[in-house]
């Protein structure tokens, strides 16, 4: 069984700059529905403040509703060509739109703008790190070490200018998780939890760099940290499951499994991995069963093919 994890986002997008350069920001309510009303009213009153577009934008983003928080992003680069935050904010809602270009032009304005913006450098930071894992997944390792190297000199300059941000220290530890720099991303998550961080998360990232050193045990520990946290973590669910497999403790991983398919996450690998528990276990029907139950969502997974094979012949050696 090859080792694989789902590799946990840390920080997420940085960008929610809500409220800066606030226009009578002070007087509003900031639940996101009555903000949305109030900028709106705002708007009407002044219809060239960019700074209202650019909250109702970020608002309407926080809604997930990404073509009126790109309208009015637009709307507030139109009015003010220079303003750094709606630029940074608008390459959010294009990343979240699956727009990675676009994002990356916004996310480098923004840095023009604003060459000391932490929380630009982290989004761009962050992108790289997605594309350099994506190109090296793709065997393309010339490329991904470009963008790795990338992002990590947007991370190292995030901290550069503020060495007690949290938020810098985990996603550098995130994208240095995704690359296999295991030792070194333990180092800057460890220092962002005791920068006050303590995500689900966090410690999900951590446990898998810990699982990938094959230190089980603190890889256990932060696997059962980030359930306690949220229970409902089905990648931590998932990547315990897997520890536990290696361990041989194949009650437990299938435990792990149960639970992580019942949440609906990583269907084929965590039904493939409790097939292999039940193979080990000698039940051999109910390995078969978990490996079709892996195929029919995706039929050419060749772990779960090549596994159903060596259960149906253990099962014929063995007179069943």
């Amino acid at each position: 069984m090859t080792k694989k994890l789902s590799r946990i986002i840390g920080g997420g997008f940085l960008a929610m700059t809500l409220f800066i350069s606030p226009v009578n920001a002070a007087d509003l309510d900031f639940n996101v529905d009555n903000a949305i009303v109030q900028y709106t009213q705002l708007i009407q009153r002044e219809p060239n403040n960019a700074v209202a577009y650019h909250n109702r934008g970020v608002s309407y983003k926080l809604k997930q509703q990404y073509d009126k928080a790109l309208a009015d992003l637009n709307k507030a680069i139109q009015i003010d060509p220079n303003y750094a935050d709606a630029y940074n904010n608008r390459g959010t809602v294009y990343e979240a739109m699956g727009k990675q270009d676009e994002a990356f032009r916004d996310y480098n304005r923004a840095v023009e703008l604003k060459p000391d913006d932490v929380v630009a450098l982290n989004n761009r930071g962050l992108l790289f790190g997605y594309k350099a894992s994506y190109e090296r997944g793709a065997g393309r390792e010339n490329v991904a070490d470009d963008l790795f190297n990338k992002a990590i000199k947007d991370f190292d300059r995030a901290i550069s200018i503020n060495r007690n941000d949290a938020k810098s220290y985990q996603n550098r530890g995130t994208v240095l998780s995704w690359l296999g720099e295991d030792d070194k991303a333990i180092d800057d998550l460890t220092r962002a939890m005791d920068l006050g961080i303590k995500t689900a998360e966090i410690y999900a990232t951590r446990g898998g760099s810990y699982w990938m050193k094959e230190d089980y045990d603190s890889a256990l520990k932060d696997f059962d940290k980030a359930i306690s946290i949220n229970p409902k973590y089905g990648d931590a669910y998932n990547n315990r499951g897997s520890v536990y497999l290696y361990k041989e403790e194949y009650r437990r991983a299938i435990a792990d499994f149960d639970k992580a398919i019942e949440l609906g996450t990583n269907l084929t690998s965590a039904f493939t991995n409790r097939g292999i528990c039940f193979h080990q276990l000698g039940e051999y029907d109910a390995a078969i069963d978990s490996y079709t139950r892996a195929l029919s969502i995706n039929q050419n997974f060749q772990p779960a093919i090549k596994s159903m094979k060596a259960a149906y012949e253990a099962k014929a050696k063995a007179g069943r």
